[in-house]
C-alpha cells in the first residue's frame, strides 16, 4: 500500500510539531525552576496545541503557538497557585514549630524561676532555724 502525498505531508508535519511541543514544554518547565513541567503547564500546552490544530488545521506554527500560549497559561494559573499553596503551608509549619519552641522556652524559664525561688526559701528557712537555735 502506498501513501498518498497528502497523507505523507501530514505525517511529516506532525513530527516537527511534536518535537516543538516537547521543546516548549521543556522550556516552560525550566522557567518554573522545579526541574520539570508542572501539571498545569503540560495540560495547558496540550490543550493549546490541540486548539491551534483544531482552529488552523495541521498548521505546525499554529500548534506551536497554541502549545506555548497554553503552557504559559497553565503555568501561570495552576502551577503557580500550587507553588504558592506549598509555600504558605511551609511557612505555617515553620510558624507552628517556632511557637512550640517559644512555648517550651517560656515553660522552662518558669520552672527554672520556681526552682530558684524554692532554693532561696529553703536557704532563708535554714538561716532562720540556725538563728533560732543559737
Amino acid at each position: 500500500m502506498k501513501m498518498s502525498n497528502a497523507r505523507r505531508g501530514r505525517r511529516r508535519a506532525a513530527i516537527p510539531a511534536l518535537m516543538a511541543a516537547t521543546v516548549a514544554l521543556a522550556l516552560a518547565g525550566c522557567e518554573q525552576g522545579g526541574g520539570g513541567a508542572g501539571v498545569g503547564t503540560v495540560g495547558g500546552a496540550a490543550l493549546g496545541a490541540g486548539t491551534g490544530r483544531a482552529i488552523f488545521g495541521n498548521s505546525t506554527s499554529a500548534m506551536l503557538i497554541g502549545g506555548a500560549v497554553g503552557g504559559l497559561a497553565g503555568n501561570m494559573t495552576v502551577d503557580r497557585q500550587n507553588q504558592e499553596r506549598q509555600m504558605q503551608m511551609q511557612e505555617q509549619s515553620r510558624d507552628r514549630s517556632m511557637q512550640r519552641q517559644l512555648d517550651f522556652e517560656r515553660q522552662r524559664a518558669l520552672q527554672q524561676a520556681d526552682v530558684e525561688r524554692q532554693i532561696e526559701e529553703e536557704r532563708l528557712f535554714n538561716e532562720w532555724r540556725r538563728s533560732q537555735g543559737a
